[in-house]
């Protein structure tokens, strides 16, 4: 596998990861019908959404660094 497309996956899982901590946390909201999810605009979500996704990131569940997975959760926080 290349490398670009190897670090295409794990960008993928990434967001993947994070965006299901967001709708844990109530940061989004998913439609199931529309199969999307959107912001619930609420900073104390936001905040919960933010720390949990460092907890997993420090437990080794989601991999990236610091930088990479600040602007996933502000990109995916943002939607």
């Amino acid at each position: 596998m290349g490398i670009a497309k190897r670090m295409f996956e794990e960008h993928q899982d990434r967001l993947a990861a994070i965006e299901s901590i967001a709708i844990e946390q109530k940061a989004l909201v998913y439609n199931e019908e529309r199969d999307e999810a959107t912001s619930n605009a609420d900073p104390d979500a936001d905040r919960d959404a933010y720390a949990s996704v460092f907890r997993a990131w420090a437990d080794g569940k989601i991999d990236g660094t610091a930088d990479e997975i600040f602007e996933a959760v502000k990109a995916i926080l943002e939607q």
